[in-house]
Protein backbone atom coordinates (compact mmCIF):
# COMPACT_ATOMS: atom_id res chain seq x y z
CA UNK A 1 0.00 0.00 0.00
CA UNK A 2 2.83 2.39 0.87
CA UNK A 3 4.48 1.89 -2.52
CA UNK A 4 1.23 2.67 -4.28
CA UNK A 5 0.78 5.88 -2.26
CA UNK A 6 4.35 6.91 -3.08
CA UNK A 7 3.68 6.35 -6.77
CA UNK A 8 0.44 8.32 -6.61
CA UNK A 9 2.24 11.18 -4.82
CA UNK A 10 5.08 11.14 -7.36
CA UNK A 11 2.63 11.16 -10.27
CA UNK A 12 0.76 14.05 -8.65
CA UNK A 13 3.92 16.15 -8.37
CA UNK A 14 4.95 15.22 -11.91
CA UNK A 15 1.61 16.42 -13.24
CA UNK A 16 1.54 19.49 -10.96
CA UNK A 17 4.91 20.97 -11.88
CA UNK A 18 3.78 22.31 -15.31
CA UNK A 19 0.92 24.10 -13.53
CA UNK A 20 3.50 26.32 -11.85
CA UNK A 21 4.37 28.10 -15.11
CA UNK A 22 2.46 29.69 -17.94
CA UNK A 23 3.38 31.15 -21.31
CA UNK A 24 2.39 34.80 -21.56
CA UNK A 25 3.29 37.93 -23.44
CA UNK A 26 6.16 39.83 -21.85
CA UNK A 27 7.69 43.29 -22.20
CA UNK A 28 10.74 41.94 -24.00
CA UNK A 29 12.98 44.98 -23.52
CA UNK A 30 12.81 44.53 -19.73
CA UNK A 31 11.99 40.83 -19.34
CA UNK A 32 14.81 39.32 -21.41
CA UNK A 33 17.71 41.16 -19.69
CA UNK A 34 16.22 40.68 -16.20
CA UNK A 35 15.18 37.02 -16.43
CA UNK A 36 17.48 35.61 -19.12
CA UNK A 37 14.97 33.03 -20.37
CA UNK A 38 16.29 30.02 -22.24
CA UNK A 39 13.57 30.32 -24.89
CA UNK A 40 11.07 32.90 -26.11
CA UNK A 41 8.54 32.91 -28.92
CA UNK A 42 8.70 36.02 -31.10
CA UNK A 43 5.85 37.14 -33.35
CA UNK A 44 7.16 39.46 -36.04
CA UNK A 45 5.26 42.27 -37.74
CA UNK A 46 4.74 39.86 -40.68
CA UNK A 47 3.02 37.44 -38.21
CA UNK A 48 5.82 34.85 -38.38
CA UNK A 49 6.34 33.04 -35.08
CA UNK A 50 9.97 32.23 -34.27
CA UNK A 51 11.27 30.19 -31.34
CA UNK A 52 14.43 31.98 -30.21
CA UNK A 53 16.86 30.23 -27.85
CA UNK A 54 19.19 32.17 -25.54
CA UNK A 55 17.64 35.54 -26.45
CA UNK A 56 19.33 38.80 -25.59
CA UNK A 57 18.64 42.42 -26.35
CA UNK A 58 21.58 44.05 -28.13
CA UNK A 59 20.81 47.72 -28.72
CA UNK A 60 17.87 47.80 -31.13
CA UNK A 61 18.10 44.08 -32.00
CA UNK A 62 16.86 40.86 -30.43
CA UNK A 63 19.57 38.24 -30.88
CA UNK A 64 19.68 34.52 -30.19
CA UNK A 65 19.68 31.25 -32.07
CA UNK A 66 16.97 29.33 -33.84
CA UNK A 67 15.58 26.92 -31.24
CA UNK A 68 17.03 23.44 -31.74
CA UNK A 69 19.96 24.67 -33.82
CA UNK A 70 23.01 26.82 -33.32
CA UNK A 71 22.10 29.08 -36.25
CA UNK A 72 22.40 32.73 -35.17
CA UNK A 73 19.31 34.89 -35.42
CA UNK A 74 18.93 38.69 -35.28
CA UNK A 75 15.59 40.49 -35.39
CA UNK A 76 15.39 44.29 -35.36
CA UNK A 77 13.13 45.36 -32.47
CA UNK A 78 10.95 47.44 -34.80
CA UNK A 79 10.04 44.11 -36.51
CA UNK A 80 8.97 42.49 -33.21
CA UNK A 81 5.20 42.50 -32.71
CA UNK A 82 5.20 40.49 -29.45
CA UNK A 83 7.32 38.16 -27.34
CA UNK A 84 5.98 35.28 -25.25
CA UNK A 85 7.92 33.45 -22.53
CA UNK A 86 7.36 30.98 -19.72
CA UNK A 87 6.73 32.82 -16.48
CA UNK A 88 5.72 31.74 -12.97
CA UNK A 89 2.00 31.18 -12.49
CA UNK A 90 1.76 32.17 -8.82
CA UNK A 91 -2.01 31.69 -8.44
CA UNK A 92 -1.83 28.24 -10.03
CA UNK A 93 1.14 27.33 -7.86
CA UNK A 94 -0.76 28.25 -4.68
CA UNK A 95 -3.75 26.23 -5.90
CA UNK A 96 -1.59 23.19 -6.73
CA UNK A 97 0.25 23.27 -3.39
CA UNK A 98 -3.04 23.60 -1.49
CA UNK A 99 -4.62 20.76 -3.48
CA UNK A 100 -1.62 18.46 -3.03
CA UNK A 101 -1.53 19.27 0.69
CA UNK A 102 -5.23 18.53 1.05
CA UNK A 103 -4.89 15.25 -0.86
CA UNK A 104 -1.87 14.24 1.25
CA UNK A 105 -3.87 15.03 4.40
CA UNK A 106 -6.73 12.86 3.20
CA UNK A 107 -4.49 10.00 2.07
CA UNK A 108 -2.34 9.87 5.18
CA UNK A 109 -4.86 10.63 7.94
CA UNK A 110 -5.10 8.03 10.67
CA UNK A 111 -7.96 5.61 10.13
CA UNK A 112 -8.18 4.48 13.76
CA UNK A 113 -7.59 5.96 17.17
CA UNK A 114 -4.13 5.48 18.64
CA UNK A 115 -5.12 6.52 22.16
CA UNK A 116 -5.62 3.97 24.94
CA UNK A 117 -9.23 3.21 25.93
CA UNK A 118 -10.51 5.11 28.95
CA UNK A 119 -11.15 2.99 32.02
CA UNK A 120 -14.75 3.71 33.16
CA UNK A 121 -13.84 2.80 36.73
CA UNK A 122 -11.29 5.37 37.97
CA UNK A 123 -10.64 3.55 41.26
CA UNK A 124 -9.58 0.39 39.48
CA UNK A 125 -11.99 -1.73 41.54
CA UNK A 126 -14.26 -3.09 38.85
CA UNK A 127 -16.49 -4.86 41.37
CA UNK A 128 -17.69 -1.50 42.74
CA UNK A 129 -18.33 0.13 39.34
Amino acid sequence: MSRMLNRVAAAGWFLAVPACTTVREVAHAQFIPQHRPALVWVTTTSNAILAVAQPQIDGDTLRGTWAGTQTPLAIPLHRVKSVHAKTPARARTVLVVATVGLMAGIMFRPTHSTSAPVDPCPTGDHDEC
